[in-house]
Formats: C-alpha cells, structure tokens, sequence
C-alpha cells in the first residue's frame, strides 16, 4: 500500500531532494527581491538630485509590487496545478524577455518633473515585472510544499527566504558595491534571475512529480496541526495594521538618518536588515519571542531616542553620529520585533496561509504609501518620525502589560494596572512634549526634497538679530538684521572661508561669471559686483521662493548692478543640456540638511563643471561635515583632472555669525595656488580613495571623519 511504501522509505523522503530544491529556489528568490532594491535605487540616485525622497519612493515601489506579487500567488493558488505550472511558466519566460533590468537613459528627467510619479513608472518599466514574479515566489513554493507534505509546517521556509534577503541586504554594501559599478551588477543580477526561472521550474516540476504522496510526520512543527478554522475580522485586520506600523518605522527612521548623512546603500541596508532579522527571529520558533522580554527594553529605548537631545545627560555627554545610530537602529529593531511577533503569534492554519501573506503585504504596502506620499501632504516637518515613537511606545506598553500582568487576579492586578497606566501617561507625555514642541518659523515648507524653514533668532551675547534659513535641521544661511551687517556673508561663506577668498580674487574682474550650485539663502550673492553674473542652480522651487521671499542678498546684488540669473532643476541635468558657461568660479553646495550629494561629486560631475569652467576657474567644493571625509573624494577627483587642489578649513572664531567650515578648492591657476596656502583641519589625514564615478563610489569609507 502507500502508507506502507511511505513508511519503509521514511529516511529518504526526510532527506528528499523536493525540499532542497523547495529551499534553493525560496532563497535565490529572496536573495534577488532585496539586491535588486538598494541596486537599483542607487543608479537613478543621481537622476533626481540625491533626495532621501529617492529611496523612500523606491520602497513604496517594492512594498507596492510586492503586494501585486501576493495577490498574483493568492489567486493562482485557487488554480489547478497543472494551470499554476503553466501561468506562472508564463510569467517567467516574460520576466526574462525584459531583462536586464538597467535602466534606459530615457527615463533622465529633463527639467523640474515631478519625481515621485516618474521614479514609480521607471521602476515598473525596468524591472516591475521580474520583481512581481519573485515577490510571488516564497507564498507561491510554500503552497506547492504543503501539497507535497500537508503535515509539515512551511513557516521555517518563511524564516529562510528572510535569511535569502538578509544575506542579499548585508552583501550589498560590503561585497557587491564594492566590487562592481551598478551597470555590471544589473547584468550580473539578470543572469543569476535567468537560474532562478530554471530552479522554479525544476520546483514546478518536482511538486508535480510527488504532489499525490504520502508523506512522513517526522519534523512537526506545533503550528501544522492548527485546526484551519476560518480567522476572525479583528485578526485580519491586526494582520495588517501590525505589519504596517513595523513598514512606517522603518521607512520613518530610515529617512531621519539619511537626512542628516548621505544618502547611500549603507544607510538604507542596515534598518532594512534588522527588519528582515526580527521577522527571522519571530517565524523561526514561537520560543523567542516572549513579550515582556523585548517589549520593556522598546518602552526604555523609544524613550530615550525621544529625548536624546533633551534628557540631562551627566558630564555634558552627547551622543556622537555611532551611538545616535545604534540608539535609533535599536529602538526600530525592538519595536518590530513586537510587531512581528505579535504577528507570528496570530499565524492561521495553513489553509489560509497566501491570505496571510497578502495581508501582510497590504499592511507593508500602506506603511510605504503614508510616508512616501500622504505625510509630505499632511505635515510640513518630518513629523512621521516623531509620530511614529509616540505610537511605538503605546503599542509596547500595552504589549509590555500582557506580558507581564494579563494573569494577574483581584486587587493585586487593578494596583498593578494603576501603576502601569501611571508609568506610561508620565513617559508618554514626557515624549509628547519632546516631539509635539516645534520651533516657532516665519514659515516652513516640504515637499519630495526635504524641509526647509525660515526662523529669526536674537543673539543671547550680542543682542544682535538674525534671519536664518533651515534645511532639515542645519543652517543654511544666515542675515544678519542690523542694516550695518545685512551685506556681511556669513554661515559658511565669510571672506576668511575657501569661497570667499575665490570670489574675492574675482572681485575687481566686472565680466567675472559665477556658478552656485545649490541655493540656500543666496548668502554668496553678497560678493557680487558690477558687471558680474551670478548664475544659481537650484532643484526645490521652495528653496528659491524662501530666498527671495525673506532674504536680501539677491536683490541687493542686482541693485549693485550684478546680475541673478535662476536655472531651476538638477545642476547637472542642466549643465549637460546647456552651452558652455565660461564660469570664472563655482561653488558645488548642494546639501540637503547635512545629507551628501553624492552625484556631485563623481567624475562624470566633475567633468561637467569642468566643461564650463574657464582655463583659469576655480571649482570651491564646501565638505564642511559633522560624520564623513569627503576631501580625498575630492582630491583624488582633482587628480584626474589634472587640477592642483589647496584646503582651506576655518573655526568658530572668526566672528558672531560664522561657523566652522571646510573647502577645496580646484584650479589649474598657478598664481591663485602660490597666494592661497592651505589651511589644514586639525583632523585632518591623508586616506587614499579610488575614484568615485556615477556608478561605483562607497561612502563607507569615509564614514569615520577623526
């Protein structure tokens, strides 16, 4: 009989090759899904001006498809096998035909488009399709497994396709990135797709082949023995809700940190990891997760990061760029590893297993949709942050109660409810007042480039009055409101700084033409004379209209005689479409709070600003930065360019109004070398960087600055 066959070849079938192919196929699969996201958001990283709206609008692309490929396994698995074999075959032999997935230079935006919209639909063209039939492809296996063991639990193959994109997120940064600009890598990840297809098939072929036998009940896992009875409404929903709150976070933190460093693959892998690994964790085995044990130290954490810069921490310690990260990344990884495991903790039978992962997606899907488009619409600061610690710590303390006191009886439980409820409102509306308290601005605006925001401040020593603009957090110009300083540049442009003493050397020059690469205040307008031009190259059109709404630099220099001209859109994508500009300086400055542009500082930029600089121009890089050393990018760039190069870093001490900065400055003018001697930071060290193009650069390099 079967049942005896069954029995007598019981060590063969546990080691039956069904499942190793099942495993190499959910691996491979997840391995691909995740390389192809930090992958290919960092080649048209320098299509739209280096945002963090970029990598934002990318996961709300992935989350998106991924949902698609969800539904796509949910509906083909109510097919009949035989018709699942030949839909999904179909998909595939289709995906391929689109690859590789690198995307056409058609798709470079030619002026001031909107990006969201443009970056989704270059997504779904380039590689919409081959990503939709991956993200299918874990529900998908799972389904055609359970056909072959019913009585074995597929969640272990969960857990392994996060490890598949756990391992796929962790290489990236220190093995692929490294190693390949990212055209290789586009083809080198449509070759290994084309293996996938042809492990797929052999898992179509497989699951066909034993789909009808009986299988051992050796390996059981609690969760296959589940009675397949039809899940609740509430269950459903926290199905989703769960998972997209774990999605917010993410995205929310992620976000927050690239603001203020770079935005670059590194920065985007880690939060992304420490998702995958909390999602590994929670569906492995229900022994890990324990709710007090991971929800108390979330409450601790969200608490702290809330208050990092307003809790009165001893000796005047403040947290550096490191220990910030871990603090952020900490409490992120907490939160969702309650999430998650909540989640887990409400897995159905297996019978409705595609339903589940559907519902996750959808959840995923919206955590992506509420940061990338409905909270630039619905707040002017990035309050999705700070909402997202606020909801974090609720949902913790109540997970934190169940833990610890939802068997308590009588009189013992209601003192020990009073207490709790007491401890959460006190560090809830501690929390409230640290992220529910804004600056007040003479006006703020977001959109997909950031947050930008005029204030006026009164010097506490000096009395004196000023007017400053914000992007993110960091000053970006500042003016001074007494009408004898209102001309005084200041900030990072004062006459002492690299650019003020290249456009002093310019100052008696009438026809001398200037190129600002990055807005700001305006502040460089202040060295404009008679006859010159100043051509400012700017991508937000709220950083123009703040400008010359509540600043003066520009209409003073224009009433000096200088003229202002505006190119609105990326610099670089106007510098490639305009005539030579014969600029006799230009100053690169084109930060978003104290995010690096990275696609400034390439060689194919660098040869653009080459092309329209004068024989004799000066190129004035500003790489003042609190966490990287951008100078030998830099210096290694003016090598290739046969420019000599001079440093020159400044403090505090210059004056009220003016801050520690830190230029290059590139030339091929002799006599501008030999009258400008460098001045060194006191950090200052020499590290050799390979050349940084549009498609291999690494700032992990440089992340540590002293």
């Amino acid at each position: 009989s079967k049942t005896t066959v069954s029995q007598t070849n019981s060590p063969v079938l546990a080691k039956d090759y069904v499942l190793l192919i099942f495993a190499i196929t959910i691996f491979v699969s997840a391995f691909l899904l995740f390389q192809v996201q930090p992958l290919i958001s960092k080649f048209i990283l320098p299509w739209f001006g280096g945002s963090p709206g970029v990598w934002t609008t990318c996961m709300l692309f992935f989350q998106a498809v991924l949902f698609g490929g969800y539904s796509y396994a949910y509906l083909l698995s109510r097919m009949r096998p035989r018709t699942q074999v030949w839909v999904h075959g179909s998909a595939l032999l289709l995906a391929i035909y689109f690859l590789p997935i690198s995307p056409d230079a058609i798709w470079k935006p030619t002026g001031n488009e909107e990006p969201v919209g443009r970056i989704l639909l270059l997504l779904l063209c380039s590689v919409g399709l081959p990503y939709l039939v991956l993200s299918a492809t874990s529900p998908l296996v799972q389904v055609w497994f359970m056909h072959c063991y019913p009585k074995r639990s597929p969640w272990r193959l969960y857990s392994l396709s996060n490890i598949g994109s756990l391992t796929a997120l962790l290489s990236y940064p220190v093995l692929i990135e490294t190693r390949w600009d990212v055209v290789t890598q586009t083809y080198i990840w449509s070759g290994a797709f084309v293996i996938f297809a042809l492990l797929m098939g052999a898992c179509a072929f497989a699951s066909r082949a034993r789909g009808n036998e009986i299988t051992p009940e050796g390996d059981l896992h609690p969760q296959a023995l589940i009675h397949d009875g039809k899940p609740v409404w509430l269950k459903r929903v926290l199905w989703v809700l769960l998972p997209g709150f774990a999605s917010m976070l993410l995205l929310a933190t992620t976000n927050h940190v690239c603001l203020d460093v770079a935005v670059i693959p590194f920065l985007w892998v880690v939060p992304l990891s420490l998702y995958l690994i909390s999602f590994i964790i929670c569906f492995d085995h229900p022994r890990w997760y324990r709710r007090a044990a991971w929800a108390l130290p979330a409450m601790a954490l969200l608490f702290v990061v809330s208050g990092l810069f307003e809790l009165p921490w001893p000796n005047d310690w403040s947290a550096g760029f490191i220990a910030e990260l871990i603090l952020l990344f900490g409490a992120m990884f907490l939160v969702c590893m309650v999430c998650h495991g909540e989640l887990a903790d409400l897995k159905p039978g297996t019978k409705y297993l595609t339903e589940y992962y559907l519902l996750m997606s959808a959840g995923g899907a919206l955590g992506g949709l509420f940061v990338s488009i409905l909270a630039p619409m619905l707040f002017k600061t990035f309050f999705e942050w700070s909402l997202a610690l606020l909801i974090g710590f609720v949902l913790v303390s109540w997970i934190a109660y169940r833990g610890l006191f939802s068997k308590w009886q009588g009189g013992k439980a209601w003192i020990a409810r009073a207490s709790w409820l007491v401890l959460t409102s006190s560090g809830l509306w501690f929390m409230t007042q640290w992220e529910c308290t804004f600056e007040n601005r003479l006006e703020r605006r977001r959109d997909f480039y950031g947050v930008l925001s005029v204030s006026e401040d009164m010097n506490d020593k000096s009395l004196e009055a000023f007017r400053k603009f914000i992007s993110g957090g960091t000053t970006h110009g500042l003016q001074s409101l007494l009408p004898e300083r209102r001309g005084e540049p200041l900030t990072y442009y004062g006459h002492h700084t690299g650019i003020g003493l290249a456009l002093d050397y310019i100052k008696e020059n009438s026809g001398a033409r200037v190129g600002v690469i990055g807005m700001g205040a305006g502040t460089v307008a202040c060295y404009g004379e008679a006859g010159q031009t100043y051509r400012f190259y700017e991508i937000n059109p709220n950083a123009v209209d703040l400008a010359l709404r509540w600043f003066k630099f520009i209409p003073d220099m224009q009433a000096r005689g200088a003229k202002y001209e505006l190119a609105l859109g990326d610099a670089r994508l106007t510098l490639e479409h305009e005539a030579d500009q014969y600029f006799d300086v230009m100053l690169i400055d084109a930060f978003s709070g104290d995010s690096v542009p990275v696609h400034l500082l390439t060689r194919e930029a660098f040869a653009l600003f080459d092309r329209h600089l004068k024989p004799n121009g000066i190129i004035a890089v500003h790489i003042t930065n609190h966490y990287l050393n951008l100078a030998p990018v830099v210096e290694r760039t003016a090598k290739e360019f046969d420019f000599s190069s001079v440093r020159i870093a400044t403090s505090r001490e210059s004056g009220t109004g003016h801050y520690l900065t830190d230029y290059i400055l590139l030339t091929r003018n002799q006599d501008f070398i030999s009258t400008h001697p460098a001045v060194l930071p006191p950090y200052a060290r020499q590290v050799y960087i390979p050349l940084w193009t549009d498609h291999r650069h690494n700032l992990f390099q440089i992340m540590h600055k002293r």
